[in-house]
């Protein structure tokens, strides 16, 4: 990580972690709210990317399109293949940001949904800390 930008890096991290742990939390303790769950995850990984981003000294886009942010991610890295295996989870959780975010004809989330959120922005976190070297 350059050294400029280890300070912001990491406050992109702690955003992202928040909004999972907050996710985590509200899977565990509520039965309900499914839809706001996965908006969360794929909030934390917007910010995981973004982060992976300013590591490596670039100005991330003001987008919300994770396969777009990860896509800029792999032409940053050294390790492209790494990256490479978070492209299904990106994938899946935008799937459910805007039809979630705004009234739509989306059917209901289920509980099984959001734990599968939950794991795939896990994943994704692990992958881009270890890239970025704080874990």
């Amino acid at each position: 990580m350059k050294n400029d930008y280890k300070q912001i890096t990491l406050e992109w991290l702690e955003k992202a972690d928040s909004d999972l742990n907050f996710a985590k939390a509200s899977l565990k303790e509520f039965d309900d709210f499914y839809s706001q769950i996965c908006i969360l995850c794929h909030d934390a990984v917007e910010k995981y990317l973004k982060a992976y981003i300013i590591s490596k000294g670039a100005k991330p886009k003001r987008i919300h399109d994770l396969v777009t942010l990860l896509k800029e991610c792999i032409k940053l890295s050294k390790y492209p293949e790494r990256l490479k295996t978070c492209e299904e989870d990106c994938r899946i959780l935008n799937f459910y940001y805007t039809p979630l975010k705004y009234p739509s004809h989306y059917p209901k989330v289920t509980k099984e949904q959001a734990k599968e959120a939950v794991e795939r922005a896990i994943q994704v976190g692990e992958v881009i800390k270890k890239e970025i070297g704080v874990c």
